[in-house]
């Protein structure tokens, strides 16, 4: 996983943003709509994204290093189904983040 992509999993399901995933969709969202200077950041993190979920290349220790362990999973399913669900929500058409996991 690059660099790019491991900050913005950080910053969306970390501590930073992850009572806030509406501001984090919002810049996401806008960037992508009005190319600017973070746009071709904004397109690396997507693509790393996607390329993470399809690879399953991220384990549970690698998911609770790089959030702080905010939100944990029972098992590497149930984090990939998050995840693809998160990624709608971030750069699809979902209007709604998916559940977090019961702590």
């Amino acid at each position: 996983m690059d660099a790019k992509t491991k900050s913005f999993i950080g910053s969306a399901f970390g501590p930073d943003y992850v009572n806030e995933p509406e501001d984090m969709r919002h810049g996401v969202q806008y960037s992508l709509a009005n190319p600017g200077r973070f746009t071709e950041t904004i397109r690396i993190q997507r693509d790393g994204f996607a390329e993470v979920i399809r690879s399953r290349e991220m384990s549970l220790a690698d998911w609770e290093e790089i959030t702080e362990g905010i939100l944990t999973f029972s098992d590497e399913d149930d984090l990939y189904a998050f995840l693809e669900k998160s990624y709608d929500y971030f750069f699809g058409d979902s209007t709604e983040m998916p559940p977090y996991p019961e702590a």
